[in-house]
């Protein structure tokens, strides 16, 4: 166990001084940094249960919006004919 440990250790410490090599080692050192946040993140962290919030919320108002929206446009449809039939009949 030792003896391939130590083996990894010199390949990868090999492979980490030439230029193609530092960048996997960079490549691959974002990629288990990346998964491990990810990972950690798994329970829900306070930036994870804020979006949801957001998202409720905003959805919520777009719903109370609606009806608002609605009569506005209706409004403004009845505004319109009328000023089209008032313009026919005179």
């Amino acid at each position: 166990m030792k003896t391939q440990l130590k083996d990894a250790l010199i390949t990868t410490r090999n492979a980490a001084r030439s230029i193609p090599g530092k960048v996997a080692m960079i490549g691959v050192g974002t990629i288990a940094t990346a998964s491990a946040a990810m990972a950690s993140d798994s329970g829900g962290s306070a930036a994870s249960q804020a979006f949801s919030e957001l998202s409720s919320q905003a959805s919520s108002m777009a719903g109370e919006a609606w009806p608002v929206v609605t009569a506005i446009v209706g409004s403004l449809l009845a505004i319109g004919l009328f000023k089209k039939f008032a313009n026919k009949a005179t």
